[in-house]
């Protein structure tokens, strides 16, 4: 359990997500976000908040957990575009992504005075 550890697990979540990509997010430089992650440096407060901000975990996460060894729960992710909410990014870890996710975009959607919105399945089909 090291924050560098959790730092590169999270990183490398994201994709092609480089220490010089993260560095330029955070406003630092890539030697420093090679420190973190070599455990020789730790970010200051406001710069552990962004980075929590980032990748939307807590601090106890990023800090005290062992994110590695829990990455079984992050093995199965999918991505999908939905071409009408294309401006709207949604992570979905659950148990019924599909149902959680919907529930999202209906709620955001009712939020912004759409009270039924169209149901179209992944077929194309309105549902």
């Amino acid at each position: 359990m090291s924050f560098g550890k959790n730092l590169q697990f999270l990183r490398r979540l994201r994709g092609d997500m480089t220490q010089e990509n993260l560095a330029e997010k955070m406003n630092v430089s890539r030697q420093t976000i090679s420190k973190w992650e070599l455990d020789t440096a730790q970010p200051e407060i406001d710069k552990a908040i962004e980075l929590c901000n980032l990748f939307c975990c807590s601090l106890d996460n990023l800090f005290r957990e062992d994110m590695n060894a829990q990455s079984d729960a992050y093995n199965n992710l999918r991505i999908e575009t939905v071409p009408a909410f294309r401006y709207i990014k949604y992570a979905v870890i659950s148990s019924d992504p599909e149902g959680d996710a919907l529930n999202h975009i209906f709620n955001c959607a009712r939020d912004n005075g759409v009270d039924n919105p169209r149901v179209i399945g992944w077929d194309g089909y309105e549902k």
